[in-house]
């Protein structure tokens, strides 16, 4: 009995010297107990509290050079199923019998102890039931221990972690030894990275891949020994996760991006693939191919990281078996991308996160196949496209894209917002921060009001975004928990960026943006100050104003509106001066018109001129654009028409109306023809209808005369629906009167009559040379 009371008052002892020692602090947090700045024997927790299942104990470099033996016989370690030892900087040896009582321990965690060179070969002959074994970070200890240790043992491992271990070496050697201790095992996640050299030096320690679910080997250079010879594929054909992140070489299996046989070498249960930084640093890559996949493979891939590869030029496409519509997660990152093709990006369905920050995709901002880019990806829930250098984001670019609930366009050069986002209705985040935004559109403004009124309204429906963090779905560590853990075993998983969670109804970040407090921002400052849409640090937004930045709050606001007020009563007095000087400027007026209609005159004879010399620049009035598809009307109906009745005006028989049927060259390149023609006829007539909307080659005629400067006449086939084509139609139609045409009964009907359309044309052509003598 005295005996028993001894033991008891010895480990109440320990126990409180555990918790309050000087230097020692452990907290209990659920089941978990962690216990910190441990230095001598005294430190370690003999008696463990009650249900406690996972331990961590950190070190110092105090301790001896090994650990003592017996500190886990307390019967209280038995119920302990996860153990992880950090930061024992002076431990260079582990003996034999330092994990005993440990007996139904799962997952051990010896890591960063730089010392450690020595364990005892029996010392895992006290844990039977472990699982996972993880010895990362210790830069001394050499593969030829870990093997001598684990031989004979453990026949339940599972996973293995070997993180950082023979830095100090020069290179790690699998070979048949090694692959002879793990064949016992059941090894289905294996790390070996951030070793300067892995040597594959035996066939066997590919058979042993094998059965590998989770292999990474980042931040080494693995070589394959010549003796091995060209192996298939069926010894990769359960890998699920591959990180090759900086991996140097990968022997016969490089993955290399211009590989078209990359689906041969990864198999095809292959879901996680992370191939960050493999290309040389100093070569920027046009990749410009196609992909043949006659042999499948890759089918399931979900996530592929393929960042900071010096990517400039990405036009791929795939032939084969695979439609990649398993692919979720494409991370193209830091690549200094000038030009990536949407049809590569329609080759994955079910894209739900695409990562295209840190690139240069201001160069193709004004081209076609920016603005159509994610029209495919109906299912994208997560864009990024920080830091970009964008100055303009095309109102449509997310037209097809319903499902979104982030657009991350932090850090670009926006000085203007236009974006259509009335039609996503589960949008959670727009970051604008740091941009160059001087105030927000009203219209972009309500349209945010009315997403948000729609969420408040709607049955609230849980998305499998809501909860997870933003980069949850790319996330390394993460997926590698869980595959150390189990897919169901979300407990175990730690979400530590609080402020990363989608957020479930609508918020907008515009911070870091010179917004200017003045009568032309008054109403979008009032917007930010009280709408009831969530806006990250409101409190914090400032403008300038009188030079100074100012806190963005009602104070401010009832300033400026008293200034605009002021200025107004002002502007009201000068009017009512300005109207005693009409009845002057009538008669002013009246003298001007009579002069006009004489310039007019003038004019037609220069522009007479102009185009009946056939020594002058321009040898046609009109350039009628088209699509192939209208020949029919274009050439028998309008064309005719067109030029009989601009013949009649000049009073001459020379063809005034250029198509490109009759006047390209045969030849030459179409391209230069299209310019040649614009450029020789004064005003640009196209005839816009469904198929000139979907025609890639009309669309470019009419942008390229328009970024020319050249005049333009719109004319177009009646019930033409313009609202999906391109901003720079919908904006030429919308500030232009223009003239229509249809069938009624089979006839051809035109509005308003040819006469008035060349009175019209006219007009133009003396504009436009007009603004070329003044130019």
């Amino acid at each position: 009995m005295e005996t028993r009371l001894v033991f008891l008052l010895g480990c109440i002892a320990s126990f409180l010297i555990g918790i309050y020692g000087a230097n020692v602090t452990c907290t209990v947090n659920y089941i978990s107990y962690i216990c910190k700045h441990i230095a001598n024997t005294a430190d370690f927790p003999i008696v463990l509290p009650a249900n406690i299942r996972k331990v961590t104990l950190f070190g110092t470099n105090q301790l001896d050079r090994s650990f003592p033996n017996g500190l886990f016989r307390n019967p209280s370690w038995l119920n302990v199923s996860e153990l992880s030892i950090l930061e024992f900087s002076s431990i260079d040896f582990i003996e034999e019998e330092f994990l005993a009582g440990l007996d139904n321990l799962k997952f051990l965690t010896i890591s960063s102890c730089p010392e450690l060179k020595k364990i005892q070969p029996d010392v895992f002959q006290s844990t039977p039931d472990l699982e996972a074994l993880y010895l990362d970070g210790n830069h001394y200890l050499k593969l030829p221990v870990v093997e001598q240790a684990l031989n004979g043992t453990l026949d339940k491992l599972k996973y293995l972690s070997l993180t950082g271990i023979e830095v100090i070496g020069r290179h790690v050697v699998l070979g048949e030894k090694f692959a002879r201790v793990l064949f016992t095992k059941h090894l289905t996640y294996i790390e070996i990275s951030g070793v300067k050299t892995i040597i594959i030096e035996h066939v066997d320690v590919l058979k042993l891949l094998s059965n590998v679910k989770y292999l990474n080997i980042s931040y080494s250079t693995l070589l394959v020994a010549d003796s091995i010879g060209r192996p298939v594929n069926e010894y990769f054909r359960n890998i699920e996760y591959l990180d090759a992140t900086s991996t140097t070489s990968f022997g016969q299996y490089n993955l290399h991006l211009d590989d078209s046989n990359i689906s041969w070498v990864l198999g095809e249960n292959i879901k996680y693939v992370f191939a960050q930084h493999i290309t040389d640093p100093n070569v920027r890559l046009r990749l410009n191919a196609n992909y043949n996949f006659e042999n499948g493979g890759l089918q399931g891939l979900k996530v592929l990281d393929l960042s900071r590869n010096n990517i400039m030029f990405l036009n791929i496409t795939f032939s084969g078996t695979n439609d990649f519509s398993a692919l979720e997660t494409l991370n193209l990152s830091s690549n200094h991308l000038e030009y990536i093709s949407p049809s590569l990006l329609s080759s994955f369905p079910s894209l739900k996160l695409l990562d295209l920050s840190r690139n240069q995709l201001h160069l193709m901002q004004n081209m076609d196949d920016f603005l159509y880019l994610f029209s495919r990806n109906k299912d994208l829930e997560i864009i990024y496209l920080p830091k970009n250098n964008l100055s303009v984001v095309p109102s449509d670019l997310f037209s097809s894209n319903t499902k979104l609930r982030v657009i991350d366009l932090i850090d670009n050069e926006l000085t203007c917002l236009n974006i259509d986002l009335h039609h996503i209705l589960e949008l959670s985040l727009v970051d604008l921060r740091n941009n160059r935004l001087r105030s927000l559109p009203v219209a972009f403004l309500e349209q945010l009001e009315q997403i948000r009124f729609h969420q408040d309204t709607a049955e609230k429906h849980e998305t499998s975004m809501t909860h997870i963090l933003l980069n949850d779905i790319q996330d390394k560590i993460l997926i590698a928990e869980k595959y150390k853990y189990g897919y169901n075993a979300s407990d175990n998983i730690v979400f530590k960026k609080v402020m990363d969670i989608v957020p479930q109804n609508l918020l907008l970040n515009v911070l870091e943006n010179p917004f200017v407090c003045d009568c032309d921002s008054l109403d979008s400052m009032k917007w930010i100050v009280s709408t009831y849409i969530g806006i990250v640090n409101r409190t914090r937004l400032t403008c300038k104003y009188n030079n100074n930045a100012e806190l963005l709050n009602n104070a401010v606001i009832e300033t400026v509106r008293d200034n605009c007020r002021l200025l107004h009563l002002t502007g009201i007095a000068i009017v009512s001066s300005v109207a005693t000087m009409v009845s002057i400027l009538a008669l002013g007026i009246t003298i001007h018109l009579r002069r006009k209609t004489v310039r007019q005159s003038q004019d037609l004879h220069v522009l007479r001129r102009e185009i009946l010399d056939d020594n002058i620049q321009f040898k046609f009035v009109v350039f009628l654009s088209f699509c192939s598809k209208d020949s029919h009307v274009v050439e028998n109906i309008i064309q005719p028409l067109l030029n009989t009745f601009l013949q009649e005006t000049f009073n001459t028989d020379k063809n005034l109306v250029c198509t490109g049927a009759d006047s390209f060259v045969p030849g030459m390149l179409i391209i230069e023809e299209i310019h040649r023609c614009i450029n020789e006829s004064l005003v640009i007539v196209p005839v816009i209808t469904p198929a000139f909307l979907e025609s890639r080659w009309s669309l470019r005629e009419c942008v390229d005369a328009i970024e020319g400067h050249k005049q333009v006449v719109v004319l177009m086939e009646q019930n033409t629906d313009t609202s999906e084509t391109i901003e720079t139609i919908r904006h030429l139609i919308g500030q232009y009167t223009r003239a229509s045409w249809s069938y009624s009964d089979g006839q051809f009907v035109i509005h308003p009559s040819w006469n008035i359309i060349c009175d019209g044309i006219i007009r133009t052509a003396i504009d436009s040379i007009r603004n070329r003598q003044w130019n």
